[in-house]
């Protein structure tokens, strides 16, 4: 069945962890995103006690990392940058197992890029995420391994 497949005894298909995981995340940012409303005093705003501390900083993203049949890190070049990055966070799920994934840059307090060296020294306390402005249509049958690595606050998601 090869790497993470698992058939689906409906229709005969098979399906691999990697988009099950990608279908998931999804899910997850979409609930996410009822937060994101331009009228902070809208009368149907849940929970209760929203109207009084509006939700500001909760999580609209899952950041993760996927990685091809060999084991390796998938890492992409945004547009008109000549560095690497593995984070991504799922725009959406669509025909089967494609997906369209927001290109993310972690980015240290400081301002500097964070990369894996850096990681390694402890800098990863005190980061963010942002969109590059790129994204990128990937095959999930294509990767073998998901990893989450956070669920953060990720500006202009909701632009």
């Amino acid at each position: 069945m090869g790497c993470g497949k698992r058939k689906d005894d409906i229709h005969g298909a098979s399906k691999g962890c990697v988009c099950l995981a990608v279908r998931a995340i999804k899910d997850i940012q979409d609930a996410a995103d009822q937060d994101c409303f331009d009228c902070k005093n809208d009368c149907f705003l849940e929970p209760l006690g929203s109207l009084i501390s509006p939700v500001g900083n909760a999580p609209n993203t899952r950041v993760f990392k996927l990685y091809n049949k060999k084991g390796d890190l998938f890492k992409v070049h945004p547009k008109h940058h000549c560095w690497k990055t593995p984070y991504f966070r799922v725009k959406n799920v669509f025909d089967d197992c494609c997906a369209t994934l927001q290109v993310l840059k972690k980015v240290h307090a400081s301002g500097a890029d964070v990369d894996s060296e850096d990681e390694m020294m402890g800098l990863h306390n005190n980061y963010y995420y942002e969109l590059t402005g790129d994204c990128i249509t990937v095959d999930l049958d294509c990767f073998c391994a998901i990893q989450c690595i956070d669920d953060v606050r990720v500006d202009g998601v909701c632009d």
